[in-house]
């Protein structure tokens, strides 16, 4: 015999996204599932193309819809939103207003915040200076850095101009940056100059050398200081920008211009764990992962606009990619870095 350990109030499922769903469902397809959650499930296995152009409507997803999708015995051969345009950058800055959109947190309890209009206000100057070193549509751009706010703001800059995205957080040694990072030729490295772990600093420039030795694409590098953390002295190197956020905060506000690209323009290269062998790029999608995100969020965690998101992660897992996405749910995100 089972037993029941917990099941939600009634008042909690009547507020919840999942029955708001439901009905949407009802209206657009005159459908009653009656709170029946195997029933819904059913219908969205034997109806994929109807679902996922729900979930489009449902989460507001900013971009050009077109229903057209091709079918294929091969699972990975189908197609989904042929021809549909969209930014990803665009849908997760889905405010901008003076509310809270980020909370970093250090190990050391150092706190700092960013609300909506300074994350766009950032994103904007950020990608208007990716594009002034001619990062172009599809070029790789390598993180090596802790789980920042800035680390977001960078991400959110790259993927707005069309480039593409790659990070792995700074307990990675040099060679396990080198094996990921050197398979992708990223045309622009961007890395703090240290992080901190359990009580202990830990120099991440002094890697660099190594990495510009061995990873000849990089042309440009961008290094940022730990928030709260005067600045390391460095080696002066002319391709390095080592007073970045000076330069930044010197140029004039920047609205983001949206341009949108294809359904299944390339967003981040992630890696497998490199057990078996060196790790191996996995290249991630911007309209599928921004459609399975907010499905999950949304759905299945039942976020809210509002909400405080958070998970312990660091920037060099999928984990991270998933957090950061909460954004486009109107939701803001917590950041840990450190030690847990």
């Amino acid at each position: 015999m089972t037993m029941k350990l917990w099941e939600a109030s009634k008042d909690q499922k009547n507020k919840s996204n999942l029955f708001r769903y439901e009905n949407f469902l009802n209206q657009r397809y005159k459908i009653r599932f009656n709170k029946n959650y195997s029933k819904l499930h059913n219908w969205s296995i034997k109806n994929p193309e109807k679902f996922w152009s729900s979930i489009w409507d449902f989460s507001n997803v900013k971009g050009k819809k077109i229903e057209k999708f091709y079918k294929s015995k091969e699972l990975f051969k189908n197609q989904f939103f042929l021809n549909s345009r969209l930014n990803f950058a665009e849908n997760l800055l889905s405010k901008n207003d003076n509310s809270k959109a980020i909370t970093f947190v250090s190990e050391s309890g150092y706190k700092e915040i960013r609300k909506w209009n300074e994350l766009n206000l950032n994103v904007g100057k950020i990608s208007f200076y990716l594009k002034k070193i001619n990062i172009k549509e599809k070029e790789r751009v390598a993180a090596y850095l802790p789980n920042l706010i800035e680390t977001v703001e960078f991400f959110l800059a790259t993927v707005s101009i069309g480039a593409i995205w790659s990070s792995c957080s700074p307990d990675f040694g040099v060679n396990g940056v080198i094996e990921r990072f050197a398979q992708i030729k990223p045309k622009a490295l961007i890395l703090c100059d240290r992080y901190y772990y359990n009580g202990k600093e830990i120099n991440v420039v002094d890697r660099l050398h190594l990495i510009l030795k061995k990873i000849k694409s990089i042309k440009n590098i961008i290094i940022i200081n730990y928030p709260g953390k005067k600045n390391i002295k460095y080696k002066k190197n002319k391709n390095v920008n080592f007073e970045f956020w000076k330069n930044i905060k010197k140029l004039k506000p920047k609205k983001v211009e949206f341009k949108r690209f294809d359904f299944d323009h390339e967003l981040a290269i992630l890696y497998s764990s490199g057990t078996t062998g060196k790790p191996k790029c996995i290249c991630h999608r911007s309209g599928g992962v921004l459609l399975q995100h907010v499905k999950e969020h949304q759905l299945h965690c039942n976020i809210k606009e509002k909400d405080n998101v958070f998970y312990f992660t660091t920037c060099g897992w999928m984990m991270w990619n998933w957090l950061i996405s909460v954004l486009a749910s109107k939701a803001s995100i917590v950041l840990f870095d450190g030690s847990p």
